[in-house]
């Protein structure tokens, strides 16, 4: 407060406090200055945009929470304000604007659209778009959100994430994958960095690596990928290196899961006095008398009246799993990096050690930008590796087998001989996950390079040439050792077998490549704003499998060798693809108003017979931001209003490989590849695909996007 202030009047004039110079008489003169900026004023004004008034703006006095609301007539006033202090006026749609004030009785504000995340940039198809341009009906999903659950797989987090797109989880056992569609389609399809993917790429991928994910639903969207597009598609766009210094991220997660619901067992004595009831009730022999239920509850009879608490003996409480993800990331104005290496190690419920899964991923990504000629370059490696492991036995090859033998089995069944060591009876679980007997090993390594060039041509404004490669490889090698554990009778140590070993090994490998070249145009003039897209891709891939199995082995060595020879079987296949399609595309808008966009694409794939190879897809949207035209600004109730319509024809190839090719069935069943052959009677069923084209769709989409009341 400050001293020698005489009693004076206050005049209010135009909103500023004025004193009498006499006030000050008494103060120092280099104090004089500080007490006028000092003292509180009030200030009034009117908050426009390009409509007019806006109404329900915010105007506050920054850092503190005293401010006042724009009327109907977008006025405001704005008392105790000081000189100096920086008024804040903001609205949602709207930039935040600040004012300092000095003394001025009035403003006149006029906000600008926020347009920063209107114009966020989305990948859609081969090309990009706006929030703001968008007709499409697509959404997106926070893989950030993603990344910090406890989950092993991508599929197991997208549940509720996204309008649209159907989770359905199957549960139980390791890693397991839960199955997507959008809007109840079959599996979509899978876009990684621009590029096709396999589907199983995209349930191994990192949460971490991902920096967006979209969800690509009406055919409008979907369109330009031909006869692949019907069931929708997943677009992801993996992370890359930020300009700046050196960063180091590390996360670790560690947590423990079980099932919802653990069901309450009855044991042997519950079981007995529950069946002693039932008996009653039918009016027959009670099975158990006094001794058999005593026996059954203090245990004295073991090998009689056992009592076995089969979930007790083969599960744990809790499983573990551990999650590390360790990323680098940075660079430069003219090169960027980022690098990235996770890995998941998922534990059982089982007792033993026989059941888990370990993966790790891993991605490196290079950008180089050469500005001065408007040239950029990407490189990338991703890939993972991945293990999964369960005990597999003449009675469980698998989680189902085991848990509903632990489930279903009764309490009154032996688990353990009198040693202690796992009781020779049937479908005896304690066997069944034993370290002793076998198991289904799978293995999955990928490995995936990109190379992109992308140029600005500086000599023609808004146009870009971009030309991106793909090779992706990849080997499985499964190995299922089927092993019956040691087992003993009750009274005894010498072990026993229920059948002899099998052994079977499967292996696949292939590798597809990935070539896009593509020219995209993009210019603005005035009010009208206009991008074409056209372009060509090529895929083709290759891959072949092996399998071999010997069955009854004398000797317990998981190795094909030592299976006797008469036993042995063999089977193999090959197969190749190829696809290859033309794309274009043209939008155009309006001041931001109306919208309208047309694709075609006439694609081609090999499995279909020659002459029904190729057909033509195409697709034709628009829209209307109702919430940028003047008279509904004037309402202000809409910030969103866009009402939106596409029709499209998209495709699906539902045949097998060489299917079109003429066929004949022989007399042990097996199918024969015949095109020349006379003489044999060839099978009219499997002659079908020879006439068949690619299945097509046509789809209509109808939606309106709403916002109101401040959103």
């Amino acid at each position: 407060m400050l001293k020698h202030f005489k009693p004076v009047s206050l005049i209010l004039v135009a909103g500023a406090i004025t004193l009498p110079t006499s006030v000050y008489a008494d103060l120092a003169p280099e104090k004089q200055e500080t007490a006028i900026t000092q003292q509180s004023g009030k200030v009034s004004g009117v908050v426009e945009d390009d409509f007019g008034p806006v109404a329900g703006a915010s105007v506050v006095i920054k850092g503190t929470t005293h401010g006042s609301i724009t009327d109907m007539d977008g006025k405001f006033n704005l008392e105790g304000v000081k000189n100096g202090d920086i008024i804040q006026i903001s609205f949602i749609g709207y930039a935040t604007q600040e004012v300092t004030y000095t003394g001025q009785p009035s403003l006149n504000i006029k906000l600008a659209e926020d347009t920063q995340k209107l114009d966020e940039v989305i990948v859609l198809g081969y090309g990009t778009t706006t929030k703001r341009s968008m007709i499409a009906a697509v959404s997106t999903v926070n893989a950030e959100e993603m990344a910090a659950l406890p989950v092993t797989n991508i599929t197991q987090g997208l549940a509720g994430r996204s309008p649209g797109l159907i989770v359905q989880g199957s549960g139980g056992g390791i890693n397991k994958t839960s199955t997507v569609s959008i809007r109840g389609g079959g599996t979509p399809l899978v876009v990684i960095d621009g590029v096709i993917r396999d589907y199983g790429d995209f349930v191994a991928l990192a949460p971490e690596n991902i920096a967006n994910l979209s969800i690509l639903k009406d055919a409008s969207a979907t369109a330009v990928y031909g006869s692949r597009a019907s069931n929708g598609i997943l677009q992801v766009t993996t992370k890359q290196g930020k300009e700046g210094k050196p960063q180091i991220d590390y996360n670790f997660n560690q947590s423990w899961s079980q099932p919802n619901v653990w069901p309450d067992k009855l044991n042997s004595y519950e079981r007995a006095i529950h069946r002693n009831v039932a008996a009653a009730n039918d009016g027959v022999t009670i099975p158990y008398n006094d001794d058999d239920l005593r026996m059954f509850a203090d245990g004295s009879d073991p090998y009689g009246h056992p009592n076995t608490d089969w979930q007790k003996e083969v599960m744990k409480n809790f499983a573990p799993q551990q999650k590390h993800n360790i990323t680098i990331s940075g660079g430069g104005a003219s090169n960027t990096y980022y690098a990235s290496i996770g890995h998941i190690n998922q534990q059982s419920l089982y007792k033993s050690d026989s059941h888990y899964m370990k993966r790790t991923n891993f991605q490196l990504t290079q950008t180089s930008t050469f500005k001065s000629i408007g040239l950029k370059t990407t490189a990338q490696l991703d890939g993972y590796m991945q293990f999964k492991t369960h005990p597999y036995t003449s009675t469980s090859s698998g989680y189902g087998n085991v848990f509903s033998h632990v489930q279903n089995k009764s309490p009154m069944e032996i688990g353990r001989n009198k040693y202690g060591l796992v009781y020779n009876n049937t479908d005896n679980p304690i066997a069944e996950i034993s370290d002793d007997g076998g198991y289904i090993d799978e293995k999955e390594n990928v490995v995936n390079g990109l190379l992109g060039v992308e140029w600005d041509l500086p000599w023609v404004k808004g146009l870009k040439l971009r030309a991106k490669g793909s090779y992706r490889y990849y080997i499985k090698d499964n190995k299922s050792w089927r092993k019956d554990a040691a087992q003993y009778a009750w009274d005894s140590q010498e072990p026993t077998y229920a059948s002899k070993p099998q052994l079977s090994q499967y292996g696949e490998l292939g590798n597809s490549w990935t070539l896009q070249y593509f020219a995209e145009y993009n210019r603005t003039f005035g009010k009208h704003s206009v991008s074409a897209l056209g372009g060509y891709e090529y895929t083709s891939g290759f891959g072949h499998s092996m399998g071999l199995v010997r069955k009854n082995y004398d000797f317990p060595i998981d190795q094909i060798n030592p299976g006797p020879s008469s036993t042995m079987e063999n089977s193999g296949g090959e197969w190749e693809n190829g696809r290859a399609g033309w794309v274009g595309q043209v939008k155009y808008n309006y001041d931001n108003r109306y919208l309208a966009e047309a694709v075609y694409t006439r694609g081609g794939f090999n499995w279909f017979a020659p002459g029904n190879r190729w057909a033509n897809y195409w697709g034709v949207g628009a829209a209307w931001n109702g919430h940028n035209e003047g008279f509904i600004k004037k309402l202000n109730v809409f910030s969103t209003l866009k009402p939106r319509i596409t029709y499209a024809l998209t495709g699906q190839a539902t045949c097998y490989y060489a299917e079109y090719i003429q066929s004949y069935i022989t007399g042990d069943g097996n199918l024969r590849i015949a095109p020349y052959l006379d003489g044999f009677k060839f099978s009219r069923e499997n002659n079908i695909a020879t006439f068949l084209n690619p299945e097509k769709a046509k789809k209509l989409n109808v939606g309106i996007d709403l916002g109101f009341l401040n959103d």
